[in-house]
């Protein structure tokens, strides 16, 4: 048996383990902050758009189907604007 491999020969015992590595804290990302007005935009023309291209999928005339699509578009803005963005000072 050698006794190499279970440190007997050593004279001065094991050898210590190093010391642990410190952790370093995770790091949380977070998304970049966009004002409520350009989300509320981003919403009105992604969903207007939706429902132009939605419209003559269907069958809807070209002209009334983007009319249609900008009054959607226009309201929807409206409405997230108005009632979108969270409210921090509710429990």
């Amino acid at each position: 048996m050698d006794e190499s491999a279970t440190g007997s020969v050593n004279f001065y015992g094991p050898t210590p383990l190093p010391p642990p590595a410190k952790l370093t804290p995770v790091m949380h990302l977070r998304p970049p902050s966009i004002a409520h007005g350009i989300v509320s935009f981003l919403w009105a023309v992604f969903l207007g758009l939706f429902i132009w291209i939605g419209g003559i999928a269907v069958g809807i005339n070209g002209g009334m189907s983007f009319i249609v699509g900008c009054v959607a578009g226009f309201l929807i803005f409206l409405f997230v604007r108005v009632y979108g963005e969270d409210d921090p000072s509710r429990p």
